[in-house]
């Protein structure tokens, strides 16, 4: 061998030995960082991993699978264990199990509880009451009709949550956009330092614009889950501090000067040994109540109450007992004007996640909880209700029902109250004991026999929508798009019936007018920006919700012919096979890639609304994942793929559940779509 080709092989030899310490360093770092439940760190080493073009192994794709979950990423955590199901055992089955419940499939979640049930003894009556959760879920699908939900114009920033009323405006827990880059401040999860921010209410509804709610309420860590006294001149807060090997919630409380929030004071109750967080003030400002997993609970996070006595002074913390707490976490109390004590569980029966329940005073104990149902709940979290003290008929929670399930978001609520709804003063004292209630003596009327009037019948406006608005991101790089241009038209006669645009955070929020809200009406929306294909769909009135819910992504138009041609390109399939034009598709995205290589694409798979909605999500993501080994085998690499199954979220047009259309017509949701999605660097 010639010496030079020698020199050659030694140095290909030495470079791929090096390489591979490399990634094996990477490897025991990660596994280190996930060890000691670092999850974020681990999840960015496992990352690095995969962009230097290694593999993972099964072991370790678990792994990164139980990181999205720990950041409450469901969406991405459960695909990565669907596309693993045959290797979970023990935990991972049961977290696969979980992440099916909360994104609302419960029959899937039912089977996949029974199969980890015998794998977790230590939690087994935890998994029946999760197993009863999902059969009443399937039992109870029925909205609300007197409670109406929206999604609120404040913008997030990746975060929102905890809101409370405040002089003329409210206040609520945000990320700031400086905090939104790499450089920006953030925990231990990678997310964002949350501050207090406040903004103003003009009949009923929230202002888009904010400003930081106080310079003295700004601290290294989280700050949030606000609570006001009656007047208003002292406020407790739930901070983030701290400790020895690690940190815990802490409550405080602050007076307000007359310019300012002053004399921080940390509650004697807190402990650096356990959480103690979420307060909130009786509206008659004599009773505190609160969350905390301190010990003497029945398990997770418990709702205590304690007597404010003046001077910094409080009784002793007292259990709200097995009827409000669970195994699971009780969180977010808030007792309104009425005395009716509401807050978020996720070990009640429910819908998955957290859901929001009521409980009633009962001879001074709380009692008969029961479910806000939907559309107020979701599989995912939904929490920290509030009233409006001031118009018992509005208010907001604190839900991350949108996206992929890890960021919250602040939405607004419309209550219906009975006519004959009497208004009461509050209470003096809203103890766990007190005295039974005296019955009042019936009220005994004559009868009074009128002569029958036939009436129109009125159409109850509150079952519908008032307003439709969503965020609008880019299929690109899936960045909130603003100035993008908001039609709705009617489906029948082609009149537009309302128009917006959306905000430099990507959303938009339209009125619809009272004419058009009414049962069977149908809406073409029609959404367009510069640079991107317009955008249309189809949908009843009723389904709004699910469109709010999902947002609306346009597909970026690209400068060069061949990018455009690609990112449009619809592969289609029949049952669960990839046909055979849709395989010649795949053969033209595959030569583009291997002249390519700096561009990812996303194969976006989506199935029609027949059959059972898990197997629906499960053929999508089986059908995506076919699409993308048939590109590796055409030595496209895995890092330049992204297989994604929905399931019959997105459809093209009207075919939900329900409505009656041919095969054809269904035909034409089940497909794969191809889209750019960014370039590598």
């Amino acid at each position: 061998m010639r010496p030079y080709l020698k020199s050659i092989f030694i140095f290909l030899f030495l470079l791929s030995s090096t390489l591979a310490w490399s990634q094996g360093a990477l490897l025991r770092r990660a596994n280190n960082e996930y060890n000691r439940g670092e999850y974020y760190e681990a999840l960015q080493l496992f990352q690095r991993i995969v962009a230097s073009g290694y593999e993972l192994d099964i072991e370790s794709r678990i792994k990164v699978a139980h990181c999205h979950y720990d950041r409450n990423n469901i969406m991405e955590a459960w695909s990565i264990f669907s596309e693993l199901e045959q290797h979970l055992t023990g935990h991972y089955l049961f977290l696969y199990a979980s992440s099916t419940h909360k994104i609302g499939f419960y029959e899937g979640a039912i089977d996949l509880y029974r199969r980890a049930r015998p794998e977790n003894p230590r939690i087994q009556g935890q998994i029946d009451e999760l197993i009863r959760a999902c059969e009443w879920a399937l039992a109870n699908p029925i909205f609300d009709q007197d409670i109406n939900v929206l999604p609120s114009l404040i913008p997030t920033f990746g975060q929102s949550f905890g809101i409370q009323y405040f002089g003329d405006g409210v206040v609520y827990s945000s990320a700031s956009p400086e905090d939104e880059g790499q450089r920006g401040r953030r925990d231990r999860t990678g997310r964002s330092m949350l501050d207090l921010y406040y903004s103003e209410l003009t009949n009923g509804s929230v202002s888009s614009e904010r400003r930081l709610f106080s310079q003295n309420l700004v601290f290294p860590e989280h700050v949030g889950a606000t609570s006001f006294t009656p007047d208003q001149k002292r406020m407790y807060y739930t901070r983030v501090v701290r400790v020895r090997g690690g940190s815990v919630f802490k409550i405080f409380s602050v007076e307000h000067d007359g310019r300012d929030w002053v004399n921080e004071r940390e509650l004697p109750f807190n402990s650096n040994d356990f959480d103690t967080g979420y307060p909130a003030v009786t509206p008659c400002g004599k009773f505190l109540y609160f969350a905390s997993n301190r010990p003497g609970g029945y398990g997770g996070m418990d709702i205590y109450m304690v007597e404010i006595r003046g001077r910094g002074n409080y009784g002793p913390p007292r259990n709200l007992g097995p009827e409000v707490n669970t195994f699971g976490n009780e969180v977010f109390p808030f007792i309104s004007q009425d005395d009716v004590l509401y807050f978020s569980s996720d070990g009640h029966i429910g819908f998955g996640g957290l859901d929001v329940f009521k409980a009633a005073n009962v001879n001074g104990n709380w009692r008969n909880v029961e479910n806000m149902m939907q559309p107020m709940n979701s599989s995912f979290d939904d929490f920290a209700f509030v009233i409006n003290p001031d118009n018992p008929s509005h208010g907001f929670f604190s839900t991350n029902r949108r996206g992929d399930g890890d960021n919250d978001e602040l939405y607004a609520v419309r209550l219906r109250e009975p006519e004959d709804r009497v208004e009461s003063e509050p209470a003096d004292v809203i103890p766990v004991i007190g005295l039974p209630d005296s019955e009042p003596e019936p009220v005994i009327e004559e009868p009074i026999v009128e002569e029958p009037v036939v009436e129109e019948p009125t159409v109850d406006l509150s079952m519908f929508p008032s307003t439709f608005g969503t965020m609008v991101n880019s299929s690109f790089d899936e960045d909130a798009l603003e100035n993008a241009s908001v039609r709705i038209l009617d489906s029948f006669t082609g009149s537009v019936v309302a128009r917006g645009s959306t905000g430099s955070n990507g959303r938009f929020l339209i009125t619809i007018p009272d004419n058009y809200r009414r049962e069977g009406q149908e809406f073409e929306i029609e959404v367009s920006k510069s640079e991107y294909h317009t955008r249309k769909l189809v949908a009843n009135i009723l389904e709004l919700t699910e469109i709010e819910r999902n947002g609306i992504t346009l597909t970026r138009i690209f400068r060069e012919a061949a990018l455009n041609e690609i990112s449009g390109l619809i592969i289609p399939y029949v049952g669960s096979e990839i046909t055979q034009e849709g395989y010649r598709i795949l053969d033209q995205v595959a030569g583009y890639l291997q002249n390519n290589p700096h561009v990812v694409i996303r194969l976006n798979a989506h199935t029609d609304a027949r059959g059972d909605r898990m197997n629906n999500l499960t053929t999508s993501q089986n059908v995506s994942e076919v699409a993308k080994s048939y590109l590796e085998s055409n030595g496209i690499s895995g890092n330049n793929i992204i297989a994604r199954g929905y399931g019959e979220r997105y459809l093209l047009n009207n075919c939900s559940r329900g409505k009656l259309c041919s095969d054809s017509e269904h035909l034409e949701n089940r497909r794969v779509e191809v889209v750019i999605w960014r370039f590598l660097q």
